[in-house]
């Protein structure tokens, strides 16, 4: 059975975390899933809209870096949660379309104010299983 979710990795002072998917796009969908975890209770957000956020960038760890900032900023600026996350992949990239809605103070909470995404530390491995990731967060 391969391994899949993430984790929660010892740090001084910020969030690290572990992330596994069985290819890179299940890996960069449950990378955004976890990080809306840490933002929120996912199970109090409604798959209402569908958002579509780019994978760019020359190597896993720049595609994994950008699409997280990304992700964040879908939060930060358009105050959009996620539900749900799909990855897929092609030669030019790829997409993970999220599933969620905005943010309503009436029904959702925010756990914890994540600032930054870091590049310090970021690495994405390809182990048995499929692919880990492990990077921090800046709260």
């Amino acid at each position: 059975m391969r391994r899949r979710g993430y984790r929660l990795l010892p740090h001084t002072a910020d969030i690290r975390l572990e992330v596994c998917g069985g290819d890179l796009s299940e890996l960069f969908a449950e990378s955004v899933s976890a990080l809306f975890s840490l933002l929120a209770d996912r199970r109090r957000v409604r798959a209402a809209e569908s958002r579509t956020l780019r994978i760019s960038g020359e190597t896993p760890e720049d595609q994994l870096f950008l699409l997280l900032r990304e992700a964040l900023l879908l939060f930060t600026a358009d105050r959009f949660l996620v539900r749900s996350a799909r990855g897929r992949m092609n030669e030019s990239g790829g997409t993970v379309e999220v599933s969620g809605e905005p943010f309503d103070l009436s029904r959702h909470s925010v756990l914890r104010e994540i600032k930054a995404v870091t590049a310090h530390g970021l690495v994405v491995e390809r182990v048995p299983e499929g692919h880990v990731a492990r990077f921090i967060l800046d709260v």
